[in-house]
């Protein structure tokens, strides 16, 4: 008994000896009555560092304010001064009070954040000198932000900042720098907690922002993505950038399905990560301590390591000693020489470790080094790790043996939607011979892609064999390229299901044009072209030989000959009444005297058809009268044959002159042929945006047309040409011109192409295939699989039209257009030579009758005298009966003969005289 008395007695003795050599501060800290979370990690930090040493013990004084008042706070602070406090911590940014530091630095306590504060300046600074935060510096993530979307990992060119009212945009300052406020680079949109989330989503949505950066507190995280799922906004081409950095905390992991494929990526701080543990402690116990999980408590707790640590070392130095005087009344010598240790402290000193990595306070109290993580939190993946010494750096080179290393292998099983699609969903639109649908053999069906034919068909499957995806071809509804109505602030067609995440590649004959550029991106071209007319052609003619009678009609070509028979008799009628047109008298076979006048039917006609036919004539009035008549009947003539001329060749050229258009040119300054081209398409955008005087005039032409020159698509404008005749021309793409040319005989291209344009492929805004798409596009064109596909498509053999029609006219007429000439010409020698005959066979009638002799006798006399071309002179009488005469009776020939005989002898006799 006596011995267990001993015993007892003992222990007190050593329990009151341990007492005497363990140091017990007191720390003050103040929280807001919303932050019982921080308080309660406050209470747990201070139980581990506590438990490092036995020679020092900390020992806490709470205390708790309901709102931000400067007052209350310096009433707070006093007191846990006058508490005897080595240190007061807190209170957190919710306050806007300063006092805290003011006083600490007036009476030589520290003063320790665990939070982020307005950044001071220097003469700030002059007044916290005893003010050490362990968050890290706002500068410093602002830069990291930075860092991180300008990598080449994320490589965002424009986006929108989508921010709670009440978030530090101190932390964005680097990106607000570093992109302009415009449009087509950062977007800024504001919203409330509590607001209809919706709002702020739909205000996105109508900007067709497909990257967002998404600030806002971690508890109302899941509402505000849950909100953008209506508008689509969490599609496998949308990006969302959370810098909150206790998102991991917020339940956003959710979210996870096939149905949400946004590429979200969010930051944190990272935590220190033990060396692995080989032994273990229970393999049942799979409890996680959730005690420190959130930054604010990792900070507290790391705010309380680094006091303890520079107060284990401060405390064992000489002069060292317990506060212990009033607020205003004193000042703690060894509070100054606490603050400098702790700024010297690594993290490799401390003991227990920081709960964060690389913490080091600089010459101001602040901390400037961390280690950033990139992840992806929907399944908790670490991406990247970013530092100020080496910016973004890929997790995959920094991958520590850890049992956060075994961690990450285990998460790699889990499958993240958002890396890449499975399939792509091709929009386009029905128009041949870019799209169409594939007609099915009887007895055949096709399913799938296999429905469709075409250009744009064959350019995916070559470039899915080369760039190694999948696709689904989806015709859109309405039919449309994409065009932007201004009245409605939206765009359709093939653009719209790309904005709306309903697709992810749009091809087409799709013109890349800086509107659309705007909204979506492009790849390189796959096919240059311009701007062509597209008119109707006019069936050649049939031909008229009698072509030369049209410049006047029949009534006039009537009178003409009526006023050439009236003049002719008319001057007969003068010749024979004017007494200066008769001959001199003459003496007749009856020897009578009597005088001749030339004027007769003939001689009257022949002048009147010489002098039309500018060719004159030998007969010439002599009397006053007959010289005027003649005169008045020169100028008609004249008159009429010049201007028959001029009619002529005017007729022959007026449908050129008149129809003639070679170029767009020729087409504005003409009324009788309209035109126009596909409404809100990229000519119809050409035309309205350019500042050329043509391209103008072209634009407010169409717009004036009635009835409406434009059409929905080429099909429409095609039939439109076709069933105009001539009235309608169509401005179109040249590769669809060409299409359309060579499978329709009477259509036709007018003039050269203009307007430069280019065909590519669309995908929204920054996919990140779209270089793999061009890279593609580039090898199908350098091994010739692009002219081989175009050849394909628009080139074939298809067209029926006759190619032995001449297209080009050179101006020159051919035997269709002057065989008129050669009519009229055989017609006059036909009917002189049948008057000539008659009037031959007339002759010998008359030389039958008056020398008595047979007429066929007569007619075979004649004519062997008329064939024999060489003898050009005819004796009066050509036959006389003779019977010295040979069986055929040509005695006049043998007079001939004789007659030239005896001519040659007395030239002879002559001669040799």
């Amino acid at each position: 008994m006596h011995g267990l008395q001993f015993l007892v007695l003992l222990a007190l003795v050593i329990s009151s000896g341990a007492n005497e050599d363990t140091l017990v501060v007191k720390i003050g800290a103040i929280f807001f009555d919303t932050e019982m979370k921080l308080a309660d990690a406050f209470s747990a930090a201070l139980e581990e560092v506590n438990a490092v040493n036995p020679a020092l013990k900390l020992e806490a004084i709470k205390r708790y304010m309901t709102v931000d008042d400067s007052i209350v706070l310096q009433d707070i602070s006093c007191d846990l001064i006058g508490s005897g406090v080595a240190a007061i911590f807190g209170p957190s940014s919710k306050t806007n009070s300063d006092i805290v530091e003011v006083l600490c630095n007036m009476t030589g306590i520290p003063h320790l954040q665990f939070d982020w504060h307005p950044q001071q300046s220097s003469r700030e600074r002059m007044n916290h000198q005893l003010t050490v935060n362990v968050a890290p510096m706002e500068l410093f993530l602002s830069a990291a932000f930075s860092d991180i979307l300008a990598s080449k990992t994320f490589d965002w060119k424009s986006f929108t900042i989508a921010y709670e009212r009440s978030s530090h945009l101190i932390r964005l300052q680097h990106i607000l720098a570093w992109k302009q406020l415009h449009k087509a680079g950062i977007k800024m949109q504001e919203f409330e907690r509590g607001d209809d989330y919706r709002i702020l989503w739909k205000r996105i949505n109508n900007a067709r922002e497909k990257f967002v950066l998404l600030d806002c507190p971690s508890d109302i995280l899941v509402d505000v993505i849950n909100a953008s799922i209506g508008y689509n906004m969490t599609g496998s081409f949308n990006h969302l950038f959370l810098t909150n950095l206790d998102t991991h905390l917020s339940g956003i992991d959710g979210f996870y399905s096939r149905d949400f494929t946004v590429a979200v990526a969010a930051v944190r701080i990272r935590t220190y990560v033990p060396p692995p543990v080989h032994d273990e402690i229970d393999v049942f116990d799979n409890s996680v301590d959730t005690r420190f999980s959130s930054l604010g408590s990792q900070l507290v707790y790391d705010s309380i390591v680094l006091f303890y640590n520079a107060l284990l070392e401060i405390s064992q130095l000489p002069g060292f000693y317990i506060p212990n005087f009033s607020c205003g009344r004193g000042f703690w010598q060894p509070g100054p020489r606490l603050v400098e240790q702790m700024k010297q402290i690594t993290p490799k000193m401390v003991k227990p470790p920081f709960k964060t990595q690389r913490l080091q306070i600089n010459a101001d109290g602040q901390r400037e080094d961390f280690n950033l993580e990139v992840y992806n939190p929907i399944i908790d993946r670490v991406t990247h790790i970013w530092n100020k010494e080496f910016q973004l750096v890929d997790f995959e080179k920094l991958r520590e043996n850890s049992t956060q290393a075994l961690k990450q292998k285990r998460l790699q099983n889990k499958e993240d939607f958002s890396q890449k699609p499975i399939r792509y969903t091709v929009a386009t639109r029905v128009g041949k011979p870019y799209f169409s649908w594939r007609e099915e053999p009887e007895g055949v069906h096709y399913e799938g892609n296999e429905r469709f034919e075409g250009y744009a068909v064959d350019l995916i499957y070559m470039l899915a064999q080369e760039c190694k995806f999948d696709f689904n071809f989806e015709p859109v509804r309405d039919n449309k390229y994409g065009s932007y109505d201004a009245n409605t602030d939206e765009w359709d067609g093939i653009i719209r299901q790309l904005i709306d995440n309903n697709a992810q590649i749009g091809i087409c004959d799709l013109t890349i044009t800086q509107a659309r550029r705007s909204v979506v991106d492009f790849t390189v071209p796959f096919m240059q072209l311009g701007i062509s007319i597209l008119s109707y052609k006019e069936p050649p003619p049939k031909a008229d030989i009698y072509a030369f009678l049209n410049p006047y009609n029949a009534e006039v070509w009537l009178f003409v000959m009526i006023a050439m028979m009236i003049t002719a008799f008319a001057l007969i009628f003068t010749g024979r009444i004017d007494q200066h047109e008769w001959d001199q008298p003459v003496e007749n076979v009856n020897r009578e005297m009597e005088r001749q006048n030339i004027w007769h039917l003939s001689n009257t006609l022949w002048l009147v058809l010489g002098s039309i036919l500018n060719q004159g004539c030998d007969l010439l009035p002599r009397g006053l009268p007959m010289r005027l008549l003649t005169a008045f009947w020169w100028i008609f003539a004249l008159l009429i044959s010049q201007t028959y001329i001029a009619k002529l060749a005017a007729f022959i050229t007026s449908s050129k002159i008149a129809g003639d258009i070679g170029s767009l040119h020729d087409l504005v300054d003409q009324n009788k042929v309209q035109f126009g081209t596909i409404r809100g398409g990229a000519t119809s955008v050409y035309f309205s945006e350019s500042n050329d005087t043509d391209n103008r005039m072209a634009w407010n032409k169409m717009l004036s047309f009635k009835p409406d020159a434009f059409t929905k698509n080429n099909e429409e404008g095609v039939d439109r040409v076709k069933l105009s005749k001539g009235t309608y021309a169509f401005l179109m793409e040249t590769t669809n011109l060409q299409y359309y040319v060579q499978r329709n005989c009477e259509l036709t291209q007018i003039g050269e192409s203009f307007g430069e344009k280019h065909y590519g492929i669309a995908v929204p805004l920054n996919a990140d295939f779209r270089s793999n798409l061009s890279v593609g596009i580039l090898r199908l064109s350098e091994r010739g699989e692009l002219f081989k596909l175009r050849n394909k498509w628009f080139n074939s053999n298809e067209s029926t039209c006759d190619s032995n029609v001449p297209t080009i006219d050179d101006g020159q007429f051919d035997m269709d257009s002057v065989g008129g000439l050669f009519v009229v010409l055989i017609v006059g020698v036909v009917v002189a030579l049948v008057i000539g005959v008659a009037e031959f066979l007339w002759h010998v009638q008359r030389i039958s009758v008056k020398e008595k002799i047979p007429p066929m006798l007569a007619l075979k006399a004649e004519f062997y005298f008329v064939i024999r071309f060489w003898l050009t002179r005819k004796p009066l009488h050509t036959y006389r009966q003779s019977r010295d005469s040979t069986s055929t009776g040509y005695s006049s020939l043998e007079q001939i003969t004789s007659a030239s005989s005896a001519k040659k002898k007395k030239k002879s006799r002559r001669i040799e005289k």
